[in-house]
């Protein structure tokens, strides 16, 4: 025990001293946060929390219809996968296209062995059974260069055209991803809106409430009329809490169709009305849909996946032909590096086929002539479907036009129809429930209106996502 207490290191003395001095900081820090003085910016940071923070450094962001596509096409994790998937699939081709190159290798080593001859054969009189321990030594470089090999050649060209299909994917992808931030944009879009609108039918059932309450008072009209503008109000009301859920909502569904942090205020810098808008009739439907199977990326991905299970099922055919290779090495071989070392080479020709691999080449053939197949018939059924959705978005673009005509004629009558109503109730030429009618039908003919103009846009939206045409470029 004397000497455990005898030995003690400078190290050791050092301890107590810096407990002390830590003792004395965290006082400090207490003390700096007692007196409300971080002790440095980054602490001072850390000292609010994460919500707080992400308020602190909310911002407001402007935002066009093709802005806010081409945002979420660069921001979206939809579109950031498929480029990372794009990236992986041209690092698979490099990958393969390295098998027809020429490949380079070191090798060496140094062994100590025995041997037993008679485990080999060897049994002479005179001779040891078990010979050595005798040293090896070896050092080389190998060659080796693929001259003909035809699954490779047909592997590659399948490679290749799996990038291609991987690139087609990612440009559908950024058209969904795109289409996804436009339409949510324009539902936005309706959504406020319809809270103006329901502002401002709230604002005409407290006009029309006071005005109910005047002719009361100058005995015009009776208690009825002013117990039907109060129902009217608070009906107005309940209406316009629920426009602006369904505002907060839409929000909510843009900011993540955008890939942004739910903390940035947008404002929409477009606008729901479509008067200025360019109101012409559809294309044809024939040429729409030429144009289509022409265009749509999706069909163009599966067109390369067809290109690449054809080459797969070539490359599964060419394992019955012969494959060619040249390889070569130089080194030194010897007992050890530095005795009896010698530079020794070879060089040659190799011809690889394959006799018999218990049916596995048939049973290969067959799978990579199935999944050809299934793209065919994969590509068949997307060509019908990209068919059916310009069909049905045509459909669409023309029923929305004649909604949005005769919602602005209804829009406009509702408006003529609650300013006569007006006149009458203010002139006692009849009570207010002529009024409280009007002001129903102007209520519904503006939301009809915001339905109508959103629906007509959101309708172009998907005809150019059938087409396959829709722009996200930032102008």
């Amino acid at each position: 025990m004397a000497n455990k207490v005898a030995v003690r290191t400078p190290g050791m003395r050092l301890v107590p001293l810096l407990c002390r001095l830590g003792m004395g900081l965290i006082s400090l820090g207490f003390y700096g946060l007692a007196c409300g003085q971080p002790l440095s910016g980054s602490e001072g940071a850390g000292a609010l929390p994460e919500p707080a923070r992400a308020m602190a450094t909310s911002s407001a962001m402007g935002l066009t219809l093709n802005q806010a596509k081409a945002y979420a096409v660069a921001h979206q994790t939809a579109v950031l996968l498929a480029q990372e998937q794009l990236n992986e699939s041209a690092d698979r081709a490099r990958e393969v296209r390295a098998g027809l190159l020429p490949s380079m290798e070191f090798k060496t080593y140094q062994i100590r062995q025995t041997e037993n001859l008679k485990a080999i054969g060897i049994s002479l009189p005179g001779l040891p059974v078990v010979i050595g321990p005798f040293d090896t030594f070896d050092a080389r470089v190998r060659l080796t260069q693929r001259v003909f090999d035809l699954t490779q050649i047909y592997s590659l060209q399948a490679a290749n055209d799996a990038v291609e299909a991987t690139r087609w994917r990612t440009l559908a992808t950024e058209q969904q991803v795109a289409g996804a931030a436009a339409l949510a944009y324009v539902e936005l879009l309706r959504s406020r809106a319809s809270v103006v609108a329901a502002q401002a039918n709230q604002t005409l059932a407290q006009q029309l409430l006071q005005l109910a309450r005047d002719q009361q008072g100058a005995g015009v009209s009776t208690g009825v009329d002013v117990v039907r503008a109060e129902n009217a109000l608070s009906r107005n009301a309940l209406y316009l809490r629920q426009a602006r859920q369904l505002e907060s909502s839409a929000d909510t569904r843009l900011h993540r169709a955008l890939g942004i942090d739910m903390q940035t205020t947008l404002r929409l810098t477009d606008n729901l009305p479509t008067g200025g808008e360019d109101m012409t009739s559809a294309p044809p439907q024939a040429q729409s849909i030429a144009q289509a199977l022409d265009s749509r990326p999706e069909l163009q991905a599966l067109q390369q996946v067809v290109s690449q299970r054809r080459q797969e099922r070539r490359a599964a055919l060419a394992e019955n032909v012969p494959a060619f290779s040249l390889a070569g090495d130089i080194g030194s071989s010897g007992v050890n590096p530095t005795h009896y070392d010698y530079r020794t080479y070879s060089y040659g020709i190799q011809m690889t086929l394959p006799l018999a691999q218990g049916g596995a080449m048939n049973a290969r053939e067959d799978a990579a002539h199935s999944r050809e197949r299934q793209a065919e018939l994969a590509l068949l059924d997307t060509q019908q479907q990209v068919e059916e959705d310009v069909r049905l978005a045509l459909i669409a673009l023309e029923t929305s036009q004649e909604q949005l005509q005769t919602a602005h004629t209804g829009l406009a009558l509702a408006v003529r129809l609650e300013e006569q109503a007006r006149d009458r109730f203010s002139s006692g030429v009849a009570d207010n429930l002529e009024l409280v009618d009007a002001q129903t039908n102007l209520a519904s003919a503006r939301s009809a209106d915001i339905d109508a103009e959103a629906a007509w846009r959101m309708a172009r939206i998907n005809l150019d996502l059938a087409l396959g045409r829709l722009d996200y470029a930032t102008p």
